[in-house]
């Protein structure tokens, strides 16, 4: 039995789950409340509908061209189908009032679910175990697991402030379920510190009570392990460069909604580096007693993936081919095209000879001929390259073939996507598979480690050992040297793309490094001919350019909210 989580998205009230606003009326009922509460299993489900707001990201962008990853509105792809709302990201068309990607609405709505079960929880009628003979031992372990829920929903609510943070800086702290008679003139954005704080707070409180792992019977619910997991995640945040520099926000009049106090002091950042050296180091030190290790890629990927030993926290969704019928090679039965990889992305990926690792350079002839030689094992394991077999087949990237351009809606980097695609499922006969959608896993822990780790203490011996734990599993060469910081800087980063794409991360990365560089970046993809002998000429170019200014660091408060709340900076 492991220790993370995978909750099925289906669970839910619909009286208590809909998605009303943050500012929208609720128009629940005392008869309503007392009903769900009466009994356990009714409260249970409740607490249950939570999971079901984590964020889906296998799915996370929607149009009427399917839905897109994340992924595709960073440098990491570009989605098949132009008009796709996930190209206002790309393109710099995305404003307060036309938002891509809006979940300030649906997380302050699951904000106010967890107050409303603590509001309502000591409702639950116990009397059919209390005191029952024939259930002995029910009524004591349905007390422990209530009080196990009450810090789960305030474990989700840290996570689903900190989705929020990431997005929109310093947001109100709500601390309580608003009634309809609430006085929105009274509600404030909190400063970026403040909620850093309050974050963290309950990262802490909760992992006191949580257990390390859930017993028999809870698998699969927020452990210690979560906690301290999330914990990580924010405190790096809080060290990175675009929390710590308000320069690049000249004039604006707040700067605490958008960055920490005194980030230019080089004593206040190496203590939050230092502070996320610990919390990353919290959750290493929790591998042996909680079950975590890596995992192969197979499973980590799959359809079992929700049973690898590597997730500390995930979404698990019920059986579907959503994500195949978007992101399977064109040619495929039903298939519309979806998250295609780029040419910026592959470009990453090492070349190994004699166990040496290089970049792969187009410059050299060898390497340009035959691209996809002697690459980083990953690049197979993520990405689907031309000619490389897919459900039994070569798949025909090349301009002309069926998977390449000329075809509707095909690639249009030259990739398609492997990592989270399950190739197993026959669309046409409508077959479907459990999908997991990885929130924190322990490689990226050990990232959030040793990228902290060399800011705080470069040179330290535990750089190189959890570096090459991930070289290694991937089937590639350790740490070679001593690098400098700079340089150790650039291998971490670029092993942190390599290793976490397509899993939501990078798109945050590029901002909280303030990567200008490659936010600006144009998008790369190859152009590939077949050759009258039967092989093959690739020819990157580039394929668009990518808008990208300072503002965009942070989401703009949603219009909506801003009628609302006409008193808000």
């Amino acid at each position: 039995m492991k220790s993370k989580v995978y909750i099925l998205g289906i669970l839910s009230l619909a009286f208590l789950s809909a998605c009303e606003g943050y500012l929208d009326k609720p128009m629940e009922t005392t008869y309503d409340e007392d009903m769900t509460f009466a009994s356990y299993e009714n409260a249970k489900s409740v607490a249950y509908s939570m999971y079901a707001d984590l964020p889906q990201g296998l799915s996370q962008i929607w149009a009427s061209g399917g839905s897109a990853m994340l992924a595709s509105a960073t440098d990491e792809a570009e989605f098949a189908v132009q008009n796709h709302n996930v190209q206002k990201f790309n393109l710099g068309s995305w404003m307060p009032s036309d938002m891509p990607e809006n979940p300030f609405n649906n997380y302050y709505a699951a904000i106010r679910k967890a107050y409303n079960f603590l509001d309502n929880v000591d409702k639950i009628n116990f009397d059919d175990v209390k005191d029952n003979p024939d259930q002995p031992g029910t009524y004591e372990t349905y007390l422990q697991d209530i009080e196990y829920f009450k810090s789960e929903v305030m474990l989700l609510r840290a996570y689903f402030m900190f989705e929020l943070i990431k997005r929109y800086g310093g947001v109100p702290i709500v601390s309580e379920k608003f009634d309809e008679d609430v006085d929105y003139s009274t509600i404030q954005r909190a400063s970026l510190e403040d909620c850093v704080n309050e974050i963290v707070y309950w990262c802490d409180e909760t992992a006191k009570v949580l257990p390390v792992v859930q017993p028999e019977g809870r698998e699969g619910r927020l452990t210690a392990g979560v906690a301290l997991a999330i914990k990580s995640q924010v405190l790096l945040f809080a060290a990175s460069e675009l929390w710590n520099n308000s320069s690049w926000a000249a004039g604006y009049s707040n700067p605490e909604y958008i960055s920490l106090p005194n980030g230019e002091d080089s004593s206040v950042r190496s203590a939050r580096w230092k502070a996320a050296v610990d919390a990353a180091k919290a959750v290493i030190d929790l591998e042996g007693e909680a079950g975590y290790t890596l995992d192969t890629y197979d499973n980590l990927f799959g359809a079992t993936s929700y049973n690898s030993p590597e997730i500390i926290f995930g979404r698990r969704d019920g059986r579907t081919n959503s994500f195949e019928t978007v992101n399977f090679p064109i040619s495929y039965d039903n298939v519309t095209g979806g998250n295609c990889p780029s040419q910026n992305l592959v470009d990453l990926f090492q070349v190994v000879e004699n166990n040496v690792a290089s970049d792969f350079d187009w410059a050299n002839p060898d390497q340009a001929a035959d691209p996809y030689a002697n690459r980083d094992p990953r690049l197979a394991q993520f990405i689907v390259t031309n000619n490389s077999m897919f459900k039994s087949r070569p798949v025909e990237c090349w301009t002309g073939g069926i998977d390449g351009d000329g075809v509707r809606n095909a690639t249009p980097t030259g990739y398609y996507l492997r990592k989270y695609v399950n190739s197993n499922l026959d669309l046409l006969r409508g077959e479907t598979a459990y999908h997991t959608w990885i929130l924190i896993r322990l490689a990226e822990v050990y990232l959030n480690y040793i990228e902290a780790l060399n800011e705080y203490s470069p040179g330290h011996a535990d750089i190189k050992i959890y570096y090459d734990k991930l070289r290694t599993r991937a089937g590639m060469p350790g740490l070679v040297g001593t690098p400098g910081q700079d340089e150790m800087r650039q291998l971490i980063r670029r092993e942190r793309a390599v290793e976490l794409c397509f899993e939501g991360q990078r798109f945050w990365d590029l901002r909280r490094w303030m990567d200008k560089a490659s936010l600006t970046a144009p998008l790369r993809a190859v152009e590939i001919t077949r050759t009258s002998g039967g092989g093959f000429q690739y020819t990157p170019y580039v394929l668009e350019s990518r808008s990208f200014e300072d503002k965009m660091y942070f989401y703009p408060i949603p219009q909506a909210e801003l009628l609302k709340m006409p008193h808000w900076k």
